[in-house]
């Protein structure tokens, strides 16, 4: 028997995913541009009952949506955290317009159907369902939609002001799993601004300059051979990884041998790792090339994340957390897969900003990456998502939150 022929709660069909997709996925909301998604967000979040509160988020026009309900009791709450904004979209490489969602064979079509508003509106469906189905909770229900999910997380970080991790024990992460992955595992992520400096000279007398171009040729390399010898954090799931994702040279003004020259290093970093000991590992490696070299001298700056933040922290979740058991258990009752506990993939989500270390080797609240869709659709053109998998993934949602603040 498939989901869609079981009962299901009220409030939860496809028929309600197909209304609530076409609506929110007809809302323009790529990040960094005006929107409505936010009022959008807080009709949906008060339909439930919740008390709605919206913060500002530096450098966006936009804000941060919160919303909560109380439970019965003082005991941990569940969080859903699903972001409204969305990447841009060309709407010339679109079969349709993206913006205009349409649907076909029961999948709807239109920029963030995948990343991440089929998982937001699966949340919503469940959070309703939760709550109209009357049964007692032991703890309160928070919704936080942000409006930076795509490129900062800024608004995230306001949360430790509002007192919100005391009081949740388990939150669900809007991202596509196709209603399978159980994801528990973030890197860390800090972004590293290296500068070779050289001397400048006239280009007819190279020999009496040092071409920093030139030496920063000898780093890229030495990344890509793997010389840099990042901290190994004590994760399960993720190894440290590094790559090149700009050079930008500075001459000096005119036709000349440059002086200086710029690149940008990605770094990710196992749970476990710190930000001092990936700063020390690049020192190391800055001054092994200086040595190497005889004549470059490096210099190293690391660019914030936003935020007050100089990198986005990793975190991990015990696989054993009754949030991971809750949600697996869910998966097998009312999905299609078995469930796969794994780490996640795509980077990062706004409630790691939450992790905090547990004093038992991994982080709290756990923060648990679950949702309908193919993630290799997130970002591409023409993406979509069946309508019964959002569906689905809202029982999935209410049967796990029910079982946590039961």
């Amino acid at each position: 028997m498939t989901t869609e022929q079981k009962s299901r709660p009220t409030g939860i069909s496809s028929e309600r995913a197909e209304q609530l997709l076409k609506e929110i996925v007809g809302i323009r909301s790529v990040v960094g541009e005006d929107t409505t998604g936010h009022l959008w967000m807080a009709k949906q979040m008060n339909e439930i009952g919740m008390t709605v509160e919206m913060y500002p988020v530096e450098g966006r026009k936009v804000p941060m949506v919160l919303g909560v309900i109380e439970g019965d009791g003082d005991g941990p709450g569940v969080l859903f955290d699903g972001h409204f904004d969305t990447v841009h979209a060309v709407a010339s490489d679109w079969s349709h317009d993206p913006w205009d969602p349409y649907v076909k064979d029961g999948v709807l079509y239109g920029r963030g159907a995948v990343d991440s508003k089929g998982s937001m509106v699966a949340m919503l469906m469940a959070a309703k369902a939760v709550v109209d189905s009357g049964v007692p909770r032991s703890g309160p229900i928070y919704f936080m939609s942000d409006s930076d999910g795509e490129d900062g997380f800024r608004g995230a970080a306001l949360m430790a002001d509002l007192g919100v991790i005391e009081r949740v024990g388990t939150m669900w992460s809007a991202e596509a799993t196709s209603n399978q992955g159980v994801e528990i595992a973030y890197p860390g992520i800090s972004t590293w601004k290296i500068t070779a400096i050289g001397k400048t000279a006239h280009p007819t007398e190279p020999e009496q300059g040092i071409n920093a171009v030139t030496k920063m040729a000898k780093l890229v390399e030495a990344v890509d051979q793997g010389r840099l010898e990042l901290p190994k954090g004590d994760s399960q799931w993720f190894e440290p990884r590094v790559t090149t994702n700009g050079i930008r040279t500075r001459p000096g003004g005119g036709w000349a041998i440059p002086g200086r020259c710029d690149a940008v290093l990605s770094i990710l970093s196992p749970p476990g790792a710190s930000l001092n000991e990936v700063r020390d590992a690049v020192d190391v490696f800055l001054r092994m090339l200086e040595k190497e070299d005889g004549e470059v001298r490096f210099e190293r700056k690391i660019l914030p994340m936003g935020a007050g933040r100089l990198w986005l922290r990793p975190g991990e979740v015990d696989p054993e957390h009754p949030g991971v058991k809750a949600l697996e258990g869910a998966i097998r009752e009312h999905g299609s897969k078995d469930p796969i506990v794994r780490k996640f993939n795509g980077g990062w989500v706004d409630a790691v900003e939450l992790m905090r270390p547990d004093g038992k080797g991994f982080d709290a609240p756990a923060t648990i990456t679950f949702g309908p869709g193919d993630f290799e659709l997130a970002h591409t053109v023409d993406e979509h998502i069946p309508i019964s998998e959002v569906a689905q993934a809202a029982e999935i949602y209410a049967s796990a939150t029910k079982k946590l603040l039961s």
